[in-house]
């Protein structure tokens, strides 16, 4: 003897399928991080429901295209960051006028400084332990890389 589904799951199953697609891709990458502020955590959600839903639609109309949707996150956040500043230096242009040229200003940003070579490339044989001896004061000494 078949048992029945109650009609509230009938109607669950035939109108949230979508809705359960997209809530266990977002399980699988999640951005949200454990935080006092819930403003951030609603931006960061609905960030990733904006990703979410532009990868389905790059899917729907690459259908050859493999890409999966942890591949698709880094394409579409590199395509963004020189989007906006391609539209900051349009916006600066405009802002001068038409009759001047204008040259790219520099931004206002620390200069960027490399590691020093040999750091945190993954060669764990140059990383020798030492073993620091305790002294009067310090029982457990430590020191800094």
């Amino acid at each position: 003897m078949a048992k029945k589904k109650p009609k509230c799951v009938i109607d669950y199953k035939t109108h949230m399928c979508g809705v359960d697609t997209a809530d266990q891709y977002l399980a699988h990458y999640p951005f949200i991080r454990k935080t006092v502020k819930w403003p951030k955590r609603v931006f960061f959600y609905l960030l990733q429901c904006c990703l979410f839903n532009s990868y389905v639609t790059f899917s729907k109309n690459n259908p050859n295209s493999r890409k999966s949707f942890l591949d698709f996150m880094p394409d579409i956040t590199e395509n963004l960051i020189h989007t906006s500043d391609a539209v900051s230096l349009s916006s600066s242009d405009e802002s001068q006028g038409s009759s001047r040229t204008s040259t790219p200003t520099p931004t206002k940003r620390a200069p960027k400084n490399d590691p020093p070579p040999g750091r945190l490339d993954g060669k764990l044989k140059n990383h020798k332990l030492v073993h620091i001896p305790p002294t009067k004061n310090d029982k457990t000494p430590t020191r800094k890389c």
